[in-house]
């Protein structure tokens, strides 16, 4: 079994692509504060033991439950996940950074939040479908980026992590990291054949 997180603002159904190249049964999760999943302060896995996937925030996040729960995952795959800042001034300019975003997740329309944030450069190389975004509650996503902010996030030790050949950033931040061709952050959704071949070896 294989258990797949997507990232902040995405949906279970972005792992469609990767999931109908698997040859194993999957379950993709929501996280909490999308959809119709509410806000919690930490996620738990719906299985005993399983294969764990997380792009993103979902990555840091199956990255801490696997530090926590090592017994329960039997392999861990990270996309575009961060492992962690190094300074408090860091954390303190992310959070700060992170506060804006909720802010304006209160303030603006739906549809010109998902504006700005698919205009930062980390993911304006690819638009994701936008319709299934501009169903959730902009409450319940302000409460969960403060919360899984990565300012509050401790350095966590990732190997192996998989980013995108035009993500400079990640590849920066994971010098030893599998390469995904022609993708940028969302190698998921940019190159979902590439990282299904990954995670099935993997798996095996």
């Amino acid at each position: 079994m294989v258990v797949f997180l997507h990232g902040f603002l995405g949906a279970p159904s972005d792992w469609d692509p990767v999931i109908s190249l698997l040859p194993f049964h999957c379950v993709a999760c929501e996280l909490p504060g999308h959809g119709k999943t509410p806000f919690a302060p930490s996620w738990d896995m719906p299985l005993r033991r399983a294969h764990l996937v997380g792009y993103s925030l979902g990555g840091r996040i199956a990255a801490e439950f696997a530090g926590t729960h090592p017994e329960r995952v039997l392999s861990l795959t990270l996309l575009s996940a961060h492992s962690g800042l190094d300074t408090e001034t860091e954390k303190q300019d992310r959070f700060k950074t992170d506060a804006k975003w909720a802010e304006l997740l209160k303030t603006l329309p739906m549809e010109e939040f998902l504006k700005r944030w698919y205009a930062q450069p980390l993911l304006s190389s690819f638009t994701p479908d936008l319709e299934k975004r501009r169903k959730h509650s902009p409450a319940a996503l302000a409460e969960t980026l403060l919360h899984y902010s990565l300012a509050r996030q401790k350095k966590i030790d990732m190997k192996q992590v998989l980013v995108g050949e035009w993500d400079l950033k990640f590849r920066a931040l994971h010098p030893d990291g599998v390469v995904i061709e022609k993708a940028g952050h969302q190698v998921h959704l940019e190159n979902p054949r590439a990282v299904a071949d990954i995670i099935r070896r993997r798996v095996l």
